[in-house]
């Protein structure tokens, strides 16, 4: 490599004896190191040529008539802090040497070895090119990091955006599924005010997210009677909440079956396997469904995997079961060709009646304790003086109480039916 080649390794020399610099010269030559040189003697040319000649790497005498090295080293770790500079010295002290290192110096070469100079060069240009690629790779770190940064930011634009339309249609979907609950009950005989109506309602709906698995509708079914049917679909959230929307539209189709509460979740259960066999998932969903008819003094029922319904018997308190576990049917959506049976039972005026979805009773507290069904049972007992809303609310209080905070696990469907009076001859009960 010649030493005008735009490539070579810029030199700057400060040094006073002619001598000397052609020694420096000839041993940088004789080691093959291509360089173009500038020497300078003074600070104020030293200073200069570090702005204009730019130099890779600085060779610095130690003793100047009025500059030294350690000027000379101090000037240039302020204004080139990343070039290498190597003092050159006839003589000097090994304390002083160690200070000139701990200064910032790369090497020091004695002028009577100036052998070892050649390799301190290579030396001093392999700590550059590695701090260079240091930096280099730093420099990379930081572009590629920023670059990450950007794309996080853009993506956490994006997923905001796509939460809230999500927020927004789940919003949608609580508001429409909430417009599916009965807000209004039916009365009878029909017309009356809910005062003065031979039966009265209440509902506790609790979802444990936007939208419930649980659903619940109150139909009138004749003049004389009413019906309660609630359903609790496996799994939360909006698989959930579709399912609730079949059911609902089942419901409303299957109308005409709604005197006979066995055949109504017959045909349910046929019209949901139609749908749910073309599904990969298994889905399924517990349902049972109340009919009261005052003036036959009569409860009819049929279940299908449910949990059953209750009654708080007005003259005594007790609260019994409607149906045993071995009564109830399979959950709907399971099986093909399930026939539901209508069993039936006696009622009273002053009796109330409970259904409820088994996240009523499955609430756990810190302790992962359940709350039972046999505890909800001795909680409805221990109110069944009150009216209906206060029994009600005051059993779901308890529930809350035993949760000690704890969020619900399960979506909570809670509807109460109080027979005011009957009617043994359904006189008074037509419009």
């Amino acid at each position: 490599m010649s030493a005008t080649e735009p490539s070579a390794l810029r030199i700057l020399f400060l040094e006073d004896s002619d001598l000397d610099a052609e020694l420096i010269r000839r041993e940088l030559r004789r080691g093959g190191v291509g360089f173009v040189a500038r020497r300078v003697q003074t600070g104020r040319e030293f200073e200069r040529a570090i702005s204009q000649f730019r130099p890779e790497i600085i060779l610095s005498d130690f003793m100047l008539p009025t500059f030294d090295g350690g000027k000379a080293l101090a000037l240039a770790r302020e204004l080139c802090p990343d070039v290498p500079v190597i003092i050159i010295s006839g003589a000097v002290g090994e304390e002083t040497a160690v200070e000139l290192l701990k200064n910032g110096a790369t090497d020091f070469v004695l002028k009577d070895r100036l052998g070892r100079l050649v390799p301190a060069v290579q030396r001093a240009l392999r700590e550059v090119g590695q701090r260079d690629a240091r930096r280099q790779a730093e420099a990379d770190l930081r572009a590629l990091n920023e670059q990450l940064e950007h794309r996080v930011a853009e993506r956490t634009h994006e997923l905001g955006e796509k939460n809230a339309l999500m927020e927004e249609d789940l919003d949608m979907a609580r508001e429409l599924q909430m417009a599916f609950l009965p807000h209004h009950f039916p009365t009878l005989p029909r017309g009356v005010k809910p005062v003065a109506s031979a039966v009265r309602f209440h509902s506790i709906y609790h979802p444990t997210s936007s939208v419930s698995g649980d659903f619940f509708n109150v139909v009138r079914v004749s003049d004389s009677a009413v019906g309660i049917f609630i359903c609790d679909v496996m799994g939360h959230g909006v698989r959930a909440a579709l399912v609730t929307a079949m059911m609902r539209a089942l419901e409303e189709q299957l109308r005409e079956a709604a005197g006979d509460p066995g055949a109504l979740l017959t045909e349910m259960n046929h019209a949901l396997r139609g749908i749910l066999r073309q599904l990969d998932a298994t889905l399924f969903t517990t349902a049972c469904y109340v009919i009261v008819d005052v003036a036959k003094a009569r409860l009819t029922f049929a279940n299908a995997g449910h949990p059953s319904p209750l009654i708080v018997r007005g003259a005594t308190g007790e609260v019994e079961v409607v149906s045993a576990l071995r009564a109830a049917g399979p959950a709907l959506g399971l099986l093909e060709d399930v026939q539901y049976r209508t069993r039936e039972c006696p009622v009273a005026a002053g009796d109330l009646v409970l259904v409820f979805t088994d996240g009523l009773f499955e609430v756990e507290n810190g302790n992962a304790e359940s709350f039972t069904l046999e505890r909800l049972r001795d909680g409805i007992r221990q109110h069944a003086g009150l009216p209906l809303v206060e029994l009600m609310q005051s059993v779901f209080a308890g529930v809350e109480s035993f949760a000690e905070g704890e969020a619900f696990a399960d979506d909570v469907c809670f509807v109460g039916m109080q027979i005011a009076r009957l009617d043994p001859n359904g006189a008074n009960l037509t419009a």
